[in-house]
């Protein structure tokens, strides 16, 4: 199954639902420093996987003006990006909210760059303040929580049940609503506060708020409480909420069922569904722990993603699935949608049937300039029939490339910008320049990282390429004299 096929099938059909069955949330406000520009809005789908889904445009006037329209059934957590910070804001049905956004920066490309540059959260500001909405009640409520959390994690004295139920009784006076999303917030947040502050057992919070309960999978402050108790769980049994024997057998012969229904013995865990959440928290906790074989967590989710009763929990699988295989050789590469100066789109599919020998360059590494000339040669010595070349020029201005081409009039492969796209800098893993990668004709990546021209590329690429054509006439004798 082509589970990128499958994930892509999948937004669309939740996107259709949502449109079907949802009303509109509208956010406007006045933004005069991104006049011109057309901000974008995310959702955070899952707190597995922590994708995030283009969910709507606004352009900004010559005046400051925007507006964006959301279809939403229920409570999403979303954010608008404005470059170096993350607008964070709720979007509930049937509402209108005026927001304030902060001036406007660039972000610098070695900030793109860094692996640990992470964006500045906030809670957009509301100008249609709301005691009962939540872009009010959760910041203000969190402002307090923090405060309190703080002081439990610093101070030197003894909190007690009683001195606990203490802070939260009066959080509670403090904000009191019907909101049910609200209600359900501040309940794993007092657990959350409880686990800490007087070490409330885990057996206790699990069986009152987890067992036998909704998934609350939108809902941060499920999410964080969750995170904390079931962390590692298929290794680390010592700091997790449940211990099962047996687990890591059971991701080493690659069965999700065993998997599940050894976990769905525990009475912690009881229900079906319950316990695939559990083994996508595990999945991805293991994939980035490196605890087991990249192959048997890719096995065991793309069998969740075809095995679960949950339409939800199969997509969650489907997008871990994707993200383990990502940059992993064997696998598809991931796709790339930019263009050139004459704004000709480009993806890997207008490659198909070819090689493509994919490069990120940068104008000002010297590294990446010393091999250019040595890149022209692997251009001579095989034809675009073969082998297409790809650079992708990171730059803050778009004027670089055109300054690229006409200082190179014998360059004759395709020159593309990234236009601030930083989805492909991610799904690449691009750290530094110059950055090389090899895709076979069926878009499938065959070296991470592929060598440099002065890393004797040619050689490499030809004996590459012969075993891929002896492969195709091995395949096509087999086809046409049946042999297996």
């Amino acid at each position: 199954m082509n589970f990128r096929k499958f994930v892509c099938t999948s937004l669309f059909l939740v996107f259709s639902f949502l449109q079907g069955n949802a009303q509109t949330d509208v956010v406007s406000g006045n933004a005069k420093t991104y006049a011109g520009d057309t901000l974008k809005m995310y959702s955070i789908d899952d707190y597995i996987t922590k994708n995030e889904t283009l969910i709507s445009t606004a352009i900004v006037d010559a005046d400051g003006n925007f507006s964006f329209e959301v279809k939403v059934k229920d409570v999403v957590l979303a954010y608008i990006d404005l470059t170096v910070f993350k607008g964070l804001i709720f979007l509930q049905p049937n509402r209108k909210q005026v927001i304030v956004l902060p001036e406007k920066q660039r972000i610098a490309i070695q900030d793109q760059l860094n692996p640990y540059f992470r964006k500045t959260e906030f809670y957009v500001k509301m100008l249609n303040k709301d005691n009962d909405d939540l872009n009010y009640l959760i910041p203000a409520f969190d402002k307090l929580y923090n405060q309190s959390m703080t002081e439990v994690y610093y101070t030197r004295r003894r909190y007690t049940k009683a001195s606990t139920d203490s802070i939260e009784n009066y959080l509670s006076s403090q904000f009191v609503s019907s909101n049910a999303y609200f209600s359900e917030y501040k309940k794993y947040r007092f657990a959350l506060l409880d686990y800490t502050a007087y070490h409330r057992s885990k057996d206790d919070i699990v069986k009152q708020l987890f067992t036998n309960q909704e998934i609350l999978q939108n809902n941060p402050a499920y999410s964080e409480l969750f995170d904390e108790l079931f962390s590692n769980i298929f290794t680390n049994g010592k700091t997790s909420a449940i211990s099962i024997p047996g687990l890591y057998k059971c991701i080493y012969d690659k069965s999700y069922y065993s998997l599940r229904k050894t976990l769905q013995a525990d009475p912690k865990v009881s229900t079906e569904r319950f316990a695939d959440y559990l083994i996508l928290k595990g999945l991805k906790d293991s994939y980035y722990s490196d605890s087991f074989p990249k192959d048997a967590l890719v096995a065991v989710a793309d069998s969740l993603a075809t095995g679960s009763k949950s339409k939800d929990f199969k997509k969650i699988a489907a997008l871990l699935s994707e993200r383990f295989t990502t940059l992993l050789c064997g696998y598809s590469a991931p796709d790339i949608n930019l263009s050139d100066i004459a704004n000709n789109e480009y993806n890997l599919q207008k490659s198909s049937g070819k090689f493509v020998y994919l490069t990120f360059y940068n104008p000002n590494s010297y590294s990446a300039i010393s091999d250019l000339e040595l890149i022209k040669q692997v251009r001579k010595d095989f034809p675009s029939e073969v082998l297409d070349i790809v650079t992708i020029i990171v730059s803050q201005d778009k004027n670089d490339v055109q300054n690229f081409v006409e200082s190179n009039k014998d360059i004759n492969w395709k020159v593309l910008w990234y236009n601030f796209d930083t989805e492909v800098i991610k799904n690449y893993n691009i750290k530094a320049f110059p950055t090389y990668y090899l895709i076979n004709p069926n878009g499938i990546l065959v070296m991470n990282p592929a060598p440099s021209p002065q890393e004797y590329f040619n050689e490499k690429f030809t004996a590459i390429f012969r075993n891929w054509k002896n492969e195709q006439y091995r395949q096509q004798y087999r086809d046409n004299k049946g042999v297996k």
